[in-house]
C-alpha cells in the first residue's frame, strides 16, 4: 500500500464531490510530468490526503486502478486551461469533520517531506508546481495522528474500509508464500479470527478485559501486536491477543487505549469523551502474563503511549 498527497488548488469541490482525482496527460508544451503520471501508479487500497487551500480537507481510497479520461466537465472555464485528454482515478473521499494546515504543524512534519516533488515547502506553504506526489508511511501516520486529534469520529469508517482491502491482500500474500498448505489455512484462519489463533487465545483470555463480556460470539480476538508487524508464529501465538467488545476493540485496534504492565487502563486525551459517552470505566484489568507483557509493551510504543 501506498500514500500520495493531491493538491487540487481549483478543483477541490469537482473532484472530492465527484469521488476521483484527475490530470492531463502532459503539460501544455507537451512535456511529461511526474505529478500527473503519478496517477498511473496509484493501486487499488492506496489512501490519498486532499489538500486545498491550505488545508488537508479530506482522506481517500483509491477504489479502481487508473484510466483515461477527457478533462470533467464539472471543472468547468477551469478545465480550458489543459488538454482534453488525462488520467482519472476513482477515490472514496471522505470529508473531514474539522480541516487541518500543515503549516500548523510544521516543524513535525518538514523533515518527513520528499525530497523531491514534495507537496509543500519548507516554510510550510503549498508547492504550486505538484499535484499527486507520494508521501512516506511515516509522514502518511504523522498526518493521521493530528486528523484523529480532531476527527475521532470520521476516520475509523475510511480505516475499517482500507482495513478491509488490506486483510484481502494479506490473505493473498498468504497464499503466495511457499510454505504448506496446512499452514497457510491457519495464517488465513488466524487473519480472519477464526481457527488456531483464536482456540490459543481462548486459552488464555476468557473475557473482555473492560466489559466483562464472556460470550464469545459478541467478542473479537485483537492482535495486541498489529498483525502487519507479527512474524507467523506472532500472528497465532494466544499470548499476542485479547478479547475485546467490538467498541473496545476499536478503540485498542486504532491505538485510543492500551493497558500498562501491571493492568492500568491508558486511555489518550483525544479519546476522552467517546470513553464517557460509551459508559467505559477505566480501572485495573489485571496482570498480564510475561509474553503478553512484551507484546503490550510493543503496543504502547507504536501507538506512542
Amino acid at each position: 500500500m501506498n500514500y500520495w498527497w493531491v493538491n487540487h488548488k481549483q478543483t477541490y469541490k469537482a473532484e472530492v464531490g465527484g469521488g476521483y482525482i484527475w490530470s492531463p496527460l502532459k503539460n501544455k508544451n507537451n512535456s511529461v510530468n511526474k505529478s500527473y503520471t503519478n496517477l498511473t501508479e496509484t493501486n487499488i487500497g492506496d489512501v490519498v490526503f486532499s489538500y486545498a487551500d491550505t488545508q488537508i480537507k479530506a482522506i481517500g481510497m483509491v477504489k479502481n486502478r487508473h484510466e483515461e479520461a477527457p478533462v470533467p466537465e464539472a471543472f468547468g472555464s477551469v478545465g480550458e486551461q489543459w488538454s482534453k485528454d488525462g488520467y482519472l482515478v476513482r477515490i472514496d473521499w471522505e470529508v473531514l469533520n474539522k480541516s487541518i494546515k500543515p503549516k500548523d504543524f510544521i516543524d513535525e512534519i518538514k523533515a518527513m517531506l520528499p525530497s523531491k516533488y514534495s507537496p509543500i515547502q519548507q516554510n510550510g506553504n503549498g508547492n504550486q508546481g505538484v499535484y499527486l506526489t507520494r508521501i512516506s508511511a511515516e509522514l502518511a501516520e504523522k498526518l493521521i495522528e493530528i486528523i484523529n486529534l480532531e476527527n475521532v469520529y470520521i476516520l475509523p469508517d475510511l480505516l475499517e474500509d482500507k482495513k478491509e482491502v488490506l486483510e484481502n491482500q494479506e490473505q493473498q500474500e498468504i497464499e503466495n508464500l511457499n510454505i504448506p498448505e496446512q499452514e497457510k489455512q491457519q495464517l488465513i484462519k488466524a487473519r480472519t479470527g477464526q481457527g488456531l489463533y483464536k482456540r490459543n487465545l481462548i486459552k488464555i483470555e476468557q473475557t473482555c478485559r473492560i466489559t466483562g463480556v464472556s460470550d464469545l460470539s459478541f467478542l473479537i480476538a485483537s492482535h495486541i501486536k498489529p498483525w502487519c508487524k507479527s512474524d507467523n508464529a506472532e500472528k497465532i501465538d494466544g499470548n499476542n491477543g485479547l478479547l475485546l467488545s467490538p467498541h473496545v476493540d476499536k478503540l485498542f485496534d486504532k491505538g485510543f487505549i492500551s493497558f500498562s504492565d501491571e493492568g492500568e487502563l491508558l486511555v489518550k486525551k483525544e479519546a476522552a469523551q467517546i470513553f464517557t459517552d460509551w459508559n467505559l470505566r477505566k480501572k485495573n484489568v489485571g496482570s498480564f502474563n510475561r509474553k503478553q507483557k512484551e507484546y503490550l509493551a510493543f503496543h504502547r510504543n507504536w501507538h506512542k503511549f
